[in-house]
């Protein structure tokens, strides 16, 4: 029978082929285990996401960036309540975990929308309230004065100047020609009259309201025109004050 040593030296090599083979394997799980692993199972922690919004997108952008974010701008908006540039919205929600390198979509502020005023002057009262509404815009307070150059009922003026740039949803007031100034000014019948339509009939006739007056009349609406001083058809003059006395369900010591 052969030696041991015999049988060593006869399968010297293939013995030191499979020796080198084991170590190299050996090697290779400890690399595996010590350096690969980590790395990958690193890579995959979740963070808690910060809480970006109203903040600038620079400042936001930097702050992730540190954290090992990426951002990115999704789009921008007009918002009353946000300054322009200023990140409204976020997307995962803040305080979400998410893993490192994540992209974070963001809704970055456009400011307050800008409208430019359209022209209303030559137009009616009623058309001028339409154009300001579809440009964005509201009809505010309603004048009326007698004008040489506008026929009566055409707006002869407005409160801000047309193509002027301004918020949308602001108010312009306008003025409404009266027509030519007449020869003899005259009190309109103002009873049974609600109080703002009576209000705007004594400015459409180039009068002033006066004192207003309350009288407890159950029988009538609130703020419905019981008396009048001057009374109706009685010739003043241009700017003259019309007193007023209007129907109220409460008693004269709980009216302000």
């Amino acid at each position: 029978m052969m030696k041991i040593t015999d049988i060593l030296k006869k399968y010297k090599t293939h013995i030191y082929g499979i020796s080198a083979c084991l170590l190299i394997l050996i090697i290779l799980i400890l690399v595996t285990d010590l350096v690969i692993m980590p790395v990958y199972t690193h890579h995959g922690v979740e963070q808690e996401l910060p809480d970006i919004t109203e903040l600038k997108f620079e400042d936001a952008q930097k702050i992730l960036s540190e954290k090992g974010f990426q951002i990115v701008k999704d789009g921008e908006k007009f918002d009353d309540n946000y300054e322009e540039g200023t990140i409204i919205s976020q997307n995962p929600l803040p305080f979400t975990m998410v893993k490192k390198g994540r992209r974070i979509y963001v809704i970055v502020s456009a400011g307050e929308k800008m409208v430019k005023v359209p022209k209303v002057t030559g137009s009616s009262e009623r058309e001028a309230k339409f154009i300001l509404r579809q440009a964005g815009l509201t009809l505010g307070e309603v004048f009326y004065e007698y004008d040489q150059y506008y026929p009566k009922d055409v707006v002869c003026g407005q409160s801000i100047a047309e193509n002027m740039d301004v918020q949308e949803q602001d108010t312009v007031d306008i003025t409404v020609s009266l027509g030519q100034m007449p020869s003899v000014f005259i009190v309109p019948d103002l009873e049974g009259r609600s109080l703002d339509e009576a209000k705007k009939i004594i400015r459409k006739a180039g009068l002033k309201v006066g004192e207003i007056t309350y009288q407890k009349n159950k029988k009538l609406l609130p703020d419905t025109v019981i008396g009048q001083d001057p009374s109706a058809g009685e010739e003043t003059d241009k700017g003259a004050q019309v007193d007023l006395t209007v129907s109220t369900l409460k008693d004269d010591e709980e009216i302000e």
